[in-house]
């Protein structure tokens, strides 16, 4: 996914419903975790998006579920945009023709949902069951997202790889025009980079369609089409870029023009990679960052933090203990002292809310133990160990070919003004051929915000701001006279 701010403070938003922790007070990881679970063999009729809601009170609670369906297993994510709870990980424990059951975690244990009515596989209704209450629900099918039927002419391609198949889909136009693949950011993503909802590389293919341009956007490791580890390093996803590329040259060639890498946030950082080794014609960069994985990590605890008003002292703390994380993670070290000092301050958090809070954990070792595997489990990844070490900047600065980098003036997770300012750094160091924008008013998402924090892009129109589209056409047409 994108790079992300996770653990925060536990709030708990409704008295009896989804009790939704936003950590915002202990300390910062900055990643979505995706929690995986044996499944069972499924059926794929329920594959795609549904909306629909709970009905609590008398009260609807609006529910967005995206059901996703990769070798034989049946997976998904839910979204409920009044809590601000996004992506939340579903399992789905049973899928046949006529029965459906599916789960998701929250603070207070498993939350269910059991269909007791599939009407012509485009409606669904039935019961959700949480701490003891049970609610009616119900959920229709969706054949559109971002609020308008695809009309795309899109081939599904099947790459093969070294390490296995990787699945996508390609949009050629009429005439032979430059073509932009498309790198998604950090975290397991689907060839639509689905964000709160937003399906950003979907709405990004349609847009640049319509101004004719081509696309190519692909599954990444280990979800939808695409075999592997999920568990990928930036090599190893820069190794899949460039065999995608010489794919697409070698079984499209005179299909089109140019060929250009659109990296998002750290997809930038794959797209730079992949060019030291692939003949491409440029890159643009879209809220990608220039700096090191731990800064991008330390700006952005200092950047949510000032948002959040969280006191300076806190704020120390926090960076000292990254600090330590980052430390493990280069050198290899045991990670018992740094697991210990985090139940403690978890607990310390956890003791300091209400009774009634507190005591809807459940039992408090118990939450803490798995709250620390969940937090420590993506610093513990290969792909965490190649983020922290990799220098984007000195990449960038030793590539011949036009680049573009483009960021959002709100963006709270690739904060805009230092990475513009490190872009002019290096085009004053090197002769790299770096052209750098801000967009006005822009988010991580390039959608136009209000305050650019995560938490707001479920909530905001699923669209790009003024400017961000014509930012990249206009560059991509200076391409012709600069080739």
């Amino acid at each position: 996914m994108i790079f992300l701010h996770h653990l925060q403070n536990i709030i708990c938003s409704l008295p009896y419903l989804f009790y939704i922790h936003m950590i915002t007070y202990l300390f910062s990881l900055f990643l979505m975790v995706f929690l995986t679970s044996p499944k069972a063999a499924h059926v794929d009729t329920y594959e795609g998006y549904w909306e629909g809601a709970i009905n609590v009170s008398n009260q609807e609670l609006g529910i967005r579920l995206t059901f996703t369906y990769t070798d034989g297993v049946m997976d998904g994510s839910i979204d409920i945009p009044q809590q601000q709870a996004f992506n939340l990980p579903v399992d789905v424990l049973t899928a046949t023709p006529d029965s459906l059951v599916f789960q998701f975690q929250t603070g207070t244990g498993t939350a269910v949902f059991f269909a007791d009515k599939i009407i012509n596989n485009e409606r669904i209704e039935g019961r959700f069951e949480q701490m003891g209450g049970e609610y009616p629900f119900y959920l229709e099918r969706k054949n559109f997202s971002n609020g308008m039927v695809t009309e795309l002419p899109e081939q599904e391609l099947v790459i093969p790889t070294d390490v296995g198949e990787i699945g996508g889909s390609l949009v050629l136009t009429e005439t032979p025009r430059p073509l932009i693949i498309l790198i998604s950011g950090s975290g397991s993503q689907e060839r639509d980079e689905n964000v709160a909802g937003f399906r950003v590389f979907e709405k990004l293919s349609n847009d640049l369609y319509r101004e004719g341009f081509a696309t190519f956007r692909y599954d990444d490791r280990g979800v939808g089409q695409s075999a592997g580890n999920a568990d990928a390093t930036l090599e190893e996803l820069a190794s899949d870029l460039t065999e995608i590329i010489g794919h697409l040259q070698t079984n499209f060639n005179g299909r089109f023009t140019n060929l250009i890498l659109a990296g998002h946030s750290q997809g930038g950082v794959v797209a730079s990679l992949a060019a030291q080794v692939s003949p491409v014609d440029g890159i643009i960069y879209l809220a990608s960052p220039f700096f090191s994985g731990d800064e991008i990590i330390n700006q952005q605890i200092r950047v949510l933090s000032a948002a959040n008003d969280i006191p300076e002292r806190v704020v120390e703390q926090n960076l000292e203990f990254q600090k330590q994380i980052y430390d493990i993670v280069r050198n290899g070290l045991a990670w018992e002292e740094i697991e210990n000092n985090l139940a403690e301050r978890l607990r310390f958090q956890i003791e300091q809310l209400p009774d009634k809070q507190r005591e809807a954990l459940g039992n408090m070792d118990s939450f803490i133990q798995s709250q620390v595997r969940r937090q420590l489990a993506s610093a513990k990844s290969r792909w965490f160990k190649s983020l922290v070490e990799m220098e984007p900047g000195s990449v960038v600065s030793e590539l011949n070919i036009p680049q573009l980098a483009i960021f959002g003036e709100k963006d709270k997770q690739v904060v805009a003004d230092l990475n513009f300012d490190k872009s002019l750094e290096i085009q004053s160091e090197s002769d790299v051929m770096l052209q750098s924008i801000i967009i006005p008013d822009a988010n991580h998402l390039f959608q136009k915000a209000e305050t650019g924090m995560p938490t707001e892009y479920g909530i905001l129109k699923r669209e790009f701001t003024d400017g961000f589209i014509s930012a990249i056409t206009s560059w991509l047409h200076s391409l012709d006279s600069d080739l």
